[in-house]
């Protein structure tokens, strides 16, 4: 039995773009047009590239390259409305919700800031998700999971399909649930909280995948990955540096610093421990310590630079409608550039970002090929 190579990309707004480039580069680097990738899993916007992947995977080289023309043309008005009309109709909502709430029985609020129908149209004029179906049922895809986060249950629901052979799981705060994926399912993992409407789903309300995934290489091993390649959007930060800023002065925090802060701990944290873990566990098998796991090589992407600092100046850039409500929330040219990162679908941002993930994986050609051959 051949194995299965495994695609794991978690979330991060616009960061997603990174992910762009470095797929790009490793399908160049294979030259492996059929099964570059057998098995993918996304959260978040990561679900966005794993979907788009998949419904075009019978091609790896088109599929690549078009999913780069994708994110080439996307702007700020493909994802949310940005008609000043629509945000001062949502301003208000959250007001009333806010201050006469609990005068009323049903709040009167809104749960979200930016109206995201735009990306729906998006995606569901650019994704053919019926191809999924064709490419899994021509065994030129095995399967692919995307994560989401229920607001009714608090728990980590994974939505995948894949190959008869694929059996659900059930594991502590997290569970499958196999269907066919439509573009409500992508809408679902890529909510990020606070910003963008929670997305119902069949008979519930589904948010961002990455608040409650802990485990994001799970779904991949549960559909059959044998090695896994993830893609990591956080720049490895020096540890002493860190506990430098950690003890120096700082002013009071804005919203917007807070907001990032907290988005960080969301899309961030939760990858790099899980490769830690994986990797641990690999080294218990073998060392012939745990005769009942299997060794599942991992190999990790991630910026060589900080992508939230490569928001500078780039307020600039985009509409005045949102710059106006991100301003309301404390994000300047020097302030609150994490959360920024987060909303920055700007070719201004994103296009320089697909550049930087395809110059890191060129630079690790070989890492790659050796871990391919393992």
């Amino acid at each position: 039995m051949e194995s299965k190579l495994g695609l794991v990309m978690t979330g991060g707004g616009a960061r997603a773009a990174y992910q762009v480039g470095v797929v790009r580069a490793i399908y160049e680097i294979l030259d492996k047009p059929k099964h570059l990738f057998d098995v993918i899993t996304g959260n978040s916007a990561g679900a966005i590239n794993s979907t788009y992947l998949a419904a075009n995977a019978e091609n790896w080289d088109v599929a690549t390259r078009n999913l780069q023309h994708l994110w080439e043309k996307l702007s700020p008005k493909d994802v949310f409305d940005l008609r000043t009309k629509t945000i001062s109709q949502v301003g208000l909502k959250w007001m009333a919700g806010s201050m006469f709430g609990g005068m009323t029985s049903k709040v009167a609020g809104i749960n979200y800031l930016l109206d995201t129908e735009p990306l729906r149209k998006f995606l569901g004029k650019n994704i053919a998700f019926e191809d999924i179906k064709t490419n899994i049922e021509n065994k030129a895809l095995y399967g692919i999971a995307l994560s989401t986060t229920n607001y009714n249950s608090g728990s980590s629901v994974i939505f995948y399909q894949g190959d008869y052979e694929i059996s659900d799981w059930l594991r502590s705060e997290r569970f499958s649930h196999r269907t066919d994926l439509n573009v409500d399912h992508v809408m679902a993992s890529s909510a990020i909280p606070f910003f963008f409407p929670p997305i119902q789903v069949e008979d519930s309300f589904y948010g961002d995948g990455c608040i409650r995934q802990t485990t994001p290489l799970s779904p991949a091993i549960h559909l059959g990955a044998d090695k896994i390649i993830s893609i990591g959007i956080r720049y490895p930060h020096n540890q002493n540096r860190m506990k430098d800023m950690a003890f120096s002065p700082f002013d009071n925090p804005s919203i917007g610093q807070i907001v990032g802060v907290l988005l960080n701990s969301i899309f961030l944290d939760s990858l790099e421990a899980d490769v830690e873990r994986l990797g641990a566990m690999n080294a218990l098998v073998a060392s012939g310590q745990n005769s009942h796991l299997k060794e599942i090589p991992i190999l990790m992407i991630r910026p060589s630079r900080d992508l939230g600092k490569m928001t500078t100046r780039l307020n600039k850039e985009l509409p005045k409608s949102l710059r106006y409500l991100l301003k309301g929330i404390g994000v300047s040219d020097s302030e609150g550039l994490d959360l920024l990162s987060y909303l920055a679908f700007d070719e201004a941002y994103t296009n320089p970002l697909m550049e930087l993930g395809y110059e890191d994986t060129r630079a690790i050609k070989q890492d790659i090929l050796r871990f391919i051959d393992v």
